[in-house]
């Protein structure tokens, strides 16, 4: 610390000020000579641990060679010590153990006018070798469903795995069918993905946990492959749809829903019955839902305490009271929309 005394307070008194106030220690040992041997780099970062009240352990040696960047980390993995370490080797022949290093690496950023440390790389630099030698975690995710080809979803996550430094990748399953799906889900390179019609039901159980929202609406949306293999499942449409919305009658109401506030949902498969469990989020006194199938309204009628309609959908909707709020969860490739007049 600058302006600090010359004499340090005892080490012992250090880590015991540093335990009070809840501070982790980095055991730190910087070697600007030449590189020790594999073992001088095990003994000096068993001392970093300083008898176990480091929560870190660090040695920086300076390169002379390129192998001295695997010296440093094979080092580290041989001392098995008891807590986490940095190990690095600075210089450009270092670089690598820069690369390798798991925990807590120094890095620099093109925008400062130079490196705090001979060899020292961006976040984008480390990344990108990371990349290209398979070193980063690399997971398939897709989007389920059909139709999926003018859906946007792999660009944007493809563009996002590359803007964050991920081995990741994002393509579509074009299917209807659950054992299709299930077939790219039950890979060891699965890592979730997304669901779009007609699967959103169909898919629900064969994950192993669900959400709360998935439990309710009965549909799913998205699936992710957890760290101990689960497959878990959530529902994400409704909270879109309530967004949206909630926005659309703050604009036309000043602010305030009706005090009795009526919608319509068409449609009767995952989506609407994301929309049914949204509009009821949002207060709805009263709920309708039209399918030309009787059957289906009558069952997510059933399911969400709503008013099942059928039949000519212009008779339906000019036959209700009052209507506030309607929402199509029809595809629009399907046709089925109210009447422009009517509208």
């Amino acid at each position: 610390v600058r302006g600090a005394p010359r004499a340090a307070p005892p080490m012992r008194d250090m880590i015991a000020r540093a335990a009070r106030l809840g501070i982790g220690i980095v055991g730190s040992f910087h070697e600007l000579g030449p590189m020790p041997s594999q073992e001088g780099v095990i003994a000096a970062l068993r001392r970093c641990c300083l008898g176990g009240a480091a929560a870190v352990a660090k040695f920086v040696g300076v390169a002379s060679e390129p192998s001295h960047a695997l010296l440093v980390h094979s080092a580290a993995a041989a001392a098995e010590l008891p807590v986490p370490h940095i190990a690095l080797a600075m210089g450009p022949f270092g670089r690598m153990s820069r690369v390798l290093n798991a925990t807590l690496t120094p890095v620099t950023h093109p925008l400062l006018p130079a490196a705090a440390a001979p060899g020292q790389l961006s976040v984008a630099e480390i990344t990108a070798v990371r990349r290209s030698l398979g070193y980063l975690p690399s997971k398939e995710f897709f989007l389920f469903g059909t139709p999926t080809k003018h859906s946007p979803s792999p660009a944007i996550h493809n563009a996002g795995f590359e803007a964050n430094g991920c081995g990741h990748t994002y393509g579509t399953v074009e299917t209807d069918e659950v054992s299709v799906a299930l077939e790219a889900i039950r890979k060891p390179s699965f890592g979730g993905g997304s669901i779009t019609i007609p699967l959103k039901e169909a898919l629900l159980p064969h994950a192993d946990e669900l959400s709360e929202a998935a439990t309710v609406i009965g549909a799913i949306n998205t699936l992710t492959r957890a760290a101990d293999g689960r497959l878990l499942a959530d529902n994400t449409d409704w909270v879109g749809i309530r967004n949206l919305l909630a926005a659309g009658l703050r604009q036309r109401h000043g602010g305030t829903a009706p005090a009795e506030l009526c919608a319509l949902v068409l449609g009767a498969g995952g989506t609407a019955r994301a929309a049914c469990h949204a509009l009821r989020q949002l207060g709805a006194a009263q709920l309708y839902v039209f399918n030309r199938t009787r059957e289906k309204a009558e069952a997510l009628g059933a399911a969400f305490d709503a008013v099942p309609l059928s039949g000519d959908l212009d008779a339906a909707v000019g036959g209700l009271p009052q209507l506030h709020l309607l929402v199509s969860c029809i595809p629009g490739s399907a046709g089925g929309a109210p009447s422009d007049a009517l509208l």
